[in-house]
């Protein structure tokens, strides 16, 4: 193992440090946004510009990466993430924000993308899978202690947004001094919805519903949490054990799918969100009782995404996982971009618990979905099904190529519109 992490040292530095800011900042912008009086609606059109801004940089990073290569495009894209974030605590105007929101998803697809196209050049079938793992440990540990940084500033001064940006500023170290050769360049990410469809209707439509979901959950769930009551400290601790409660339940509910049908799993799961969202919106109040309804929402939220993709590609060959997986990203994208303007609407009509109202909404009809789809489609027989591997969320479509299930051993384009090579 050390001989397998130490070449890749600096990489997994970086993505400490760009993980941790992206976190702090994910959760620091709504706050801050309620505590100026902005409404749900603009906030959620804020969850939207991030989502646009993600969906641009997964098209568009693989052609500044052709012109200048990985560092240099990885230094712009840090330093656009640094100056956005700094900008929103300068300038604090909702117009701004928005096109900042824009710049900030573009910048994390972008500097998530480099990072792990240059993990996949490091990588081979006997280590992918350690080297998986380890990434999304890092991931998942700067990303929560990024949130739980809330509590050291005063949400209302400039220090957070600062911090924040001083942890993608850092991050250009190491990426700039490796001595690691550049990779080659990710492939650009086309979608054909057709095919994604024909190929796993319950995959494709859970990818999308998940994005609406937790697209809002993320934008809009410390809005949640501030005007329930909820201190500082309590909305960090709110939206992070949403999140380390998902990540931890995709391991047993995905081993689990493994051995019987995946969509019974993704069914269950679903109808847990359902009634995790229905009993926040009925029962929310600060205190033990939400923090456990949180929890059993994120088990939901957070491992729904792994489990579409891992029954998406039980249909697939293992050279089509590269394609279903980056299809499968940019429809979560939409899914994330509609999200939260819908739940702000709800919002408006019946106070900020319409972001669970939606939540609940969403996670039963992927239930009810996936249920029915159980009686038209036989299941996957057991020696074909891929083994399951946890993705807590998205980062860009080149995680996909990391994942240890990947086939690399041909070229293939991530988002390849080729047919499928198993339907039924």
């Amino acid at each position: 193992m050390r001989n397998t992490l130490l070449p890749i040292s600096v990489l997994l530095v970086a993505t400490l440090l760009m993980y941790m800011g992206a976190g702090q900042q994910g959760i620091l912008v709504p706050v801050r946004a309620g505590l100026e009086g902005f409404s749900p609606l603009t906030i959620g059109f804020f969850g939207t510009a991030y989502a646009l801004g993600f969906i641009g940089g997964c098209f568009l990073i693989p052609v500044w990466l052709r012109r200048v290569g990985h560092i240099r495009t990885f230094g712009v894209v840090a330093s656009m993430a640094g100056v956005g974030i700094l900008l929103h605590g300068l300038l604090v105007y909702p117009e701004v924000w928005f096109f900042l929101r824009l710049i900030i998803g573009f910048s994390i697809a972008g500097a998530a993308m480099i990072i792990e196209s240059w993990l996949n050049s490091r990588t081979d079938n006997h280590n992918r899978g350690s080297v998986f793992s380890v990434y999304m440990v890092v991931y998942l540990f700067a990303v929560t202690s990024g949130q739980m940084s809330l509590v050291a500033f005063d949400p209302m001064t400039l220090n957070l947004f600062a911090v924040a940006a001083i942890m993608f500023t850092l991050a250009l170290i190491p990426t700039s001094m490796t001595l690691l050769p550049a990779p080659d360049v990710p492939a650009q990410v086309e979608l054909n919805l057709a095919w994604l469809f024909r190929l796993s209707p319950v995959g494709a439509v859970g990818a999308f519903i998940v994005g609406m979901a937790n697209g809002s959950f993320g934008t809009l769930g410390p809005v949640y949490a501030q005007e329930t009551g909820f201190d500082t400290a309590g909305v960090a601790l709110f939206m992070s054990l949403a999140l380390v409660s998902g990540a931890i339940a995709q391991w047993p509910f995905g081993k689990l799918s493994d051995q019987i049908d995946r969509r019974i799993v993704i069914g269950g799961i679903g109808a847990l969100g359902a009634v995790a969202g229905i009993a926040i919106v009925l029962l929310g109040a600060p205190g033990a009782v939400t923090y456990v309804l949180v929890s059993l929402f994120g088990v939901a939220a957070y491992s729904l995404y792994g489990l579409s993709v891992a029954h998406a590609n039980d249909h697939a060959t293992s050279s089509d996982f590269v394609s279903v997986s980056g299809g499968l990203l940019v429809l979560f994208g939409i899914g994330s971009a509609l999200g939260p303007l819908i739940s702000a609407v709800l919002s408006l009509l019946m106070t900020s618990s319409g972001v669970f109202a939606f939540t609940a909404a969403m996670h039963g009809v992927l239930a009810l979905f996936a249920f029915y789809r159980i009686g038209q489609r036989k299941p996957v027989p057991d020696e074909e099904k891929e083994e399951f591997v946890g993705f807590a969320r998205p980062t860009s479509p080149e995680a996909a190529v990391l994942d240890p299930r990947a086939d690399t051993s041909e070229d293939e384009p991530v988002g390849s519109t080729r047919s499928p090579s198993a339907e039924g």
